[in-house]
């Protein structure tokens, strides 16, 4: 049974987003950067943000996460006069979906949401782009994978541990699915949970990675330079990281972060707040009526 306060008080997410400049990035840590809010609404919240940038646009993927089903769907934006436009529905399933990884390979416009309720990785292909999306291929089976990122022909996957104690095994598998060469690359970590596409700052390849220590989801981001990365060997370094504490807007307070994303003038994290939502007991009620 849910306690009282939580049927008027939630954690929501909403997106966060500035203009990207790689000497005041985020990225770099150590002070405070004013954010921007994309806007939650009651019935939907915005996080894992993905950016992609096609025809002079810049489209703003996202999980939007439903009240009313308590399930999770993709939805888009784009950014124009100076924000993003509300989020749509583009992709959804009788099962959750999030973290929309949405990329370009050979002409073709591919997605690889978080799909771990299904037990695999999946991709889906853009027939209409941004609005419609179709299943095209399993890339690895019979894996509890979250938050899967690209590096080359690698896959670069967080493996939720048996305990669900928020630590997870990074794992490392060929693009194609056929098989890893070596896993876990990491063991029961609270510090290595995917959290963004793999991107070059400053000359370095940096991962981004969810920081759950004393297993608090959502307590920072942390930054790693990948110094290796081949089919016989995966090692990163701490370059940087940031929390709550570092972003700035406004009212209400940033308790949480836990996603990034970058395009060639714009970088956007997801941020956790809290906030009364009155119209959350008759969801809840109706929910607890369909069963």
């Amino acid at each position: 049974m849910r306690p009282v306060k939580d049927l008027f008080v939630e954690e929501y997410w909403d997106i966060g987003f500035r203009p990207l400049d790689e000497s005041d990035s985020v990225v770099n840590g150590g002070k405070q950067y004013d954010f921007k809010t994309v806007g939650a609404d009651k019935r939907y919240w915005y996080a894992d943000p993905f950016l992609f940038e096609k025809d002079g646009k810049t489209w703003l993927f996202v999980e939007m996460f439903d009240n009313t089903t308590e399930l999770g769907v993709i939805g888009c934006s784009v950014f124009e006069n100076g924000g993003f436009t509300k989020p749509r529905v583009v992709l959804e399933e009788s099962f959750h979906l999030s973290y929309p990884y949405v990329f370009e390979k050979d002409g073709e416009i591919y997605m690889m949401p978080e799909t771990h309720a299904q037990e695999c990785i999946q991709l889906y292909r853009a027939v209409n782009f941004p609005d419609e999306w179709e299943k095209y291929k399993i890339l690895v089976s019979n894996v509890d994978a979250v938050d899967t990122v690209i590096n080359g022909d690698l896959l670069i996957a967080s493996l939720i541990c048996p305990e669900h104690d928020m630590t997870v095994d990074l794992a490392v598998y060929d693009f194609d699915g056929q098989g890893t060469s070596y896993n876990p690359v990491y063991s029961r970590r609270l510090d290595k949970r995917g959290a963004g596409r793999v991107f070059q700052h400053s000359g370095k390849t940096i991962r981004p990675a969810q920081n759950c220590e004393n297993r608090v989801y959502g307590a920072g981001l942390r930054f790693y330079e990948i110094t290796e990365c081949s089919k016989e060997k995966y090692d990163e370094q701490l370059y940087s990281e940031i929390s709550p504490e570092n972003l700035k807007t406004g009212d209400p307070v940033p308790t949480g972060i836990h996603t990034y994303a970058r395009s060639s003038g714009l970088e956007v994290v997801d941020i956790k707040f809290k906030r009364f939502n009155f119209k959350r007991l008759y969801w809840i009620a109706r929910r607890a009526l369909n069963r």
